[in-house]
């Protein structure tokens, strides 16, 4: 029973603070503003911030700075269901003013709009056609760039990009800003700029869902496996980084029996045979 009401214990603290905020007044972050600035500007800007810290509210100023001046924007995705939640989202904060679409690979809504939401490969395919004349492109998740099978998108959509266009990158993971800023200004041969946020505005837990307590967190105030997590892999442990899980999970393999042998349809049989299905 104790230990029940230990696992509550640890549980509701490690949720505590989850929910929507109390309201209160909105103020402008310094590199929120500063980024701003530099898009109003015509100037390429690499923002590099804490997922939950307001990068989006950069790429919405900027929008509505460019959209009172007549100028279209295009902002990009990796993904088809992140744009069409945005899609959604700034049809809200834009509409009725203002036409918003969408192109992704299954949808095509007013792809002439004056805001277009976009996956970044048919951004790029648009730069292969030589369309996708917009005065700011905001690349969301730029990060994609290191992607082995995808990063080549982003690359040639950077490099495909007019520099009459104003270049707006925004991720929360990119170690090497620096030099992915150097190479971004020697492709379009124009300033990029670099703000950056360490500071999180929104703390970052890790918690396992346990089969049978729920959600509870995964490691102990000292920093150490949850005894509960750790019972329920056995003797695995937590790496030096405290955030992979590493040695043998316990119980046997799935597909096996206890002599080793595998146990699955289509497997082999203890004559060392295949099955036929």
């Amino acid at each position: 029973m104790m230990k029940f009401r230990s696992i509550k214990e640890s549980r509701d603290k490690f949720l505590s603070g989850i929910g929507v905020p109390s309201k209160s007044e909105f103020v402008v972050d310094d590199f929120q503003r500063q980024a701003i600035d530099n898009l109003l500007n015509g100037i390429d800007t690499l923002v590099v911030a804490p997922t939950g810290s307001g990068k989006t509210f950069i790429a919405t100023e900027a929008m509505k700075g460019l959209l009172e001046q007549g100028k279209r924007a295009i902002y990009t995705t990796p993904l088809k269901a992140l744009s069409n939640t945005k899609y959604s989202e700034f049809q809200h904060t834009f509409g009725p003013r203002y036409s918003v679409g969408l192109l992704t690979g299954d949808r095509k809504i007013e792809g002439d709009s004056d805001v277009v939401i976009a996956t970044t490969e048919i951004y790029r395919n648009e730069l292969y056609r030589g369309e996708g004349r917009y005065a700011l492109v905001i690349l969301d998740e730029v990060h994609y760039i290191a992607d082995p099978q995808r990063g080549a998108v982003w690359e040639e959509s950077i490099i495909l990009t007019p520099s009459t266009s104003t270049l707006l990158m925004l991720s929360a993971s990119i170690s090497n800003a620096e030099e992915i800023a150097a190479w971004i200004e020697e492709v379009r041969n124009k300033e990029c700029r670099i703000v950056m946020k360490t500071d999180r505005p929104v703390e970052l837990r890790y918690g396992f869902l346990h089969p049978r307590f729920g959600v509870i967190p995964l490691s102990d105030e000292k920093g150490h496996l949850s005894p509960e997590v750790s019972h329920f892999y056995g003797s695995a442990q937590l790496d030096d980084s405290g955030m992979r899980v590493r040695g043998r999970v316990g119980g046997e393999r799935e597909g096996r029996d206890r002599g080793g042998r595998r146990d699955s349809r289509g497997g082999r049989n203890r004559n060392g045979r295949r099955r036929g299905r």
